[in-house]
């Protein structure tokens, strides 16, 4: 009888995808419920949807990228993640597109975190339609 020694490797099972894609969903639904308590403009749908949208693009590349990897190559810069995806996964046509750059040009510098006065001042005119943004944020993120 011959001794057997097993050796046990660590292993490693990428959670980042499904967290990621959860948490986009859970971004999507909170925006679904909010009620602004004051009339004019609020930052915070666009928010919700742009963090929505970021994380389930990241989501797709977490597939094959560690997560660190995909935080460094993107930050919070929906143009580039989105540019980043397989043609298959693209589906924004040039206006649609056009209105997700407009987006992730606030949001990937907290734009619509943080109170920025320009954006009082000029009316809110660099922001994007609220309904098409989410339009777009739902041909990706599934409820």
């Amino acid at each position: 009888m011959t001794d057997y020694v097993l050796k046990c490797e660590p292993g490693f099972y990428n959670l980042s995808p499904d967290a990621f894609h959860r948490n986009a969903k859970h971004y999507l639904k909170c925006r679904m419920d909010f009620q602004s308590p004051t009339k004019g403009i609020s930052s915070l749908p666009y928010f919700l949807l742009c963090r929505a949208m970021e994380l389930e693009l990241k989501a797709r590349h977490l597939q094959t990228l560690r997560q660190k990897v995909v935080k460094d190559q993107f930050g919070h810069n929906l143009v580039e993640v989105y540019n980043a995806l397989p043609d298959a996964d693209k589906l924004l046509s040039i206006s649609e597109f056009s209105l997700l750059s407009q987006a992730s040009a606030i949001y990937k510098n907290k734009g619509f975190e943080y109170f920025e006065p320009e954006h009082t001042l000029s009316g809110y005119s660099a922001y994007p339609n609220l309904d098409e943004l989410e339009a777009i944020v739902r041909m990706y993120v599934k409820l």
